[in-house]
């Protein structure tokens, strides 16, 4: 892989400083929206291999299709993805050329921009106590701000597309035809967090929204089983046991630091323990929305890329997202889990790519 340096950028959002990514320069503008307690730090990678991935015929196992999951969104089955990309003429990125078999350059179609949202990575947090719509709008003005043709890029793409002689003659038509190119919907991928952001999204901003990509998607709330309650009441009741146990001269500082991360671990309650006060409510806040009721209104062409070994938001939940989502596809990578954008970010960045291409 080509080694790529992200442009790294601050933009000011409603008050809010804002840090974001961006790799490449194409008219191909892709949004990705990172999960919980991460930042755009950890999509890097994934980045990088979309703005040049390269095939690899060793790479044929990626991911499975069986019939049991495409018949529960009544489509006919389809064959596996191979891992190496189409040795045809590549439609997205047309100046890759073929050697020795491989489709090799630089994607120079794409321009990714991952942004820290707000209360992660290096932006600021929110001032008030977010929910989800609030994510949404910020979104829908961070999407406006960050992709809009810069005044020297519109330049520069005028002079490449045309001689001076024709944009004389074409006047202010011309001009203004090339800005229209410009300003190409996005299509976004969200993982996590970042899924339950893009699915709303996408159902209030149709229009906006050219493809929608998910993976390890939140969204759907589970009710507690018997075990999780119990592990609930266990990590609840171990906070006030730790409490106890603090105000005493027993030297158990190391057994208590261990044993609290344990019982987070159990309860799921780790992101929770580790954010702010601020982020804290938020996080309940977004945890409270439940988007099963509304997943028939997402009409975005819609791929779902989902780890059959995800323990955080499990394969069923992308199996009833598949369902519900009228113009969608589930594919599943046997051996990835909810980790998947940056366990196997090559794999994903060519599942993606297919996907654009379509």
């Amino acid at each position: 892989m080509q080694y790529v340096n992200p442009q790294e950028k601050q933009i000011n959002i409603n008050g809010l400083n804002i840090n974001y990514k961006e790799i490449g320069n194409g008219n191909i503008p892709i949004v990705l929206l990172h999960g919980w307690g991460v930042s755009s730090d950890k999509y890097l990678e994934l980045a990088r291999w979309l703005h040049s991935p390269k095939s690899s015929d060793s790479e044929t196992k990626l991911c499975s299709r069986s019939s049991e999951d495409t018949k529960l969104a009544g489509k006919t089955p389809q064959p596996p993805l191979s891992g190496g990309l189409s040795s045809s003429p590549d439609k997205v990125c047309p100046e890759r050329k073929l050697n020795g078999g491989r489709l090799e350059g630089v994607c120079s179609q794409f321009k990714i921009i991952i942004p820290d949202l707000p209360g992660f990575g290096k932006s600021d947090e929110p001032d008030e106590n977010w929910n989800l719509d609030n994510y949404i709008e910020f979104v829908d003005k961070f999407i406006k701000s960050a992709t809009q043709a810069r005044s020297f890029e519109l330049i520069k793409n005028i002079l490449s597309k045309s001689s001076l002689k024709n944009i004389i003659n074409g006047g202010f038509s011309s001009i203004s035809s090339i800005k229209t190119e410009e300003k190409k919907k996005p299509v976004l991928i969200g993982h996590s967090f970042g899924g339950q952001i893009a699915m709303k999204y996408a159902m209030k901003y149709p229009e906006k929204t050219d493809k929608l990509i998910l993976t390890g998607a939140a969204g759907i709330r589970h009710k507690l089983n018997t075990k999780r309650k119990i592990i609930y009441i266990l990590a609840k009741f171990g906070k006030k046991a730790f409490s106890l146990f603090s105000e005493t001269k027993f030297p158990i500082g190391n057994l208590v630091s261990y044993s609290r991360k344990f019982l987070y671990k159990l309860a799921r309650e780790k992101d929770y323990h580790q954010a702010s006060l601020r982020m804290k409510e938020i996080m309940k806040n977004i945890l409270a929305e439940d988007l099963t009721p509304v997943l028939d209104k997402i009409k975005t062409p819609t791929l779902l890329v989902w780890g059959k070994l995800d323990n955080s938001t499990p394969l069923s939940d992308g199996k009833l997202m598949n369902e519900k989502i009228e113009n969608s596809e589930l594919i599943i990578i046997d051996d990835a889990n909810h980790s998947l954008p940056y366990q196997k970010p090559k794999e994903f960045a060519k599942i993606i790519e297919e996907f654009i291409k379509k």
